[in-house]
């Protein structure tokens, strides 16, 4: 795929959905199970968007992560400062969301950056 702003669209849209689903989900906490941990009452949009993920980045990966042109991971941290945004913007953040937030910053700001770096010494190779 050659169309770079659909890149950025799809890193936009699977970036700012994870976000999302990872604060709700992380905000909700676990529901009770026999095992330890369940997806809690509530918590079932957040968990399909997250079942989501994984399947728009098989199909449309390739669109998103490139290493001849970085320019489209940007909507990689595009939607990771949207999730960022919605995981502080709750009532009560509690140190979780904290990190969450955190880890989110370091995708949305470390993918471009190591695509960047990586296409810049594949031309210099």
């Amino acid at each position: 795929m050659e169309n770079k702003g659909l890149g950025f669209l799809v890193g936009l849209v699977v970036a700012g959905t994870l976000g999302w689903a990872l604060a709700g989900t992380v905000y909700l906490g676990c529901g009770p199970s026999i095992r330890g941990c369940a997806v809690p009452d509530g918590g079932g949009w957040h968990f399909a968007a997250m079942m989501t993920v994984p399947w728009l980045l098989t199909f449309f990966g390739n669109a998103v992560i490139r290493d001849d042109d970085w320019r489209p991971s940007l909507g990689i941290s595009a939607g990771a400062a949207a999730g960022i945004a919605f995981a502080l913007s709750k009532d009560s953040v509690p140190p979780r969301m904290w990190t969450l937030a955190a880890v989110l910053a370091v995708i949305g700001i470390g993918t471009p950056l190591a695509l960047w770096y990586r296409g810049r010494s594949r031309q210099t190779s």
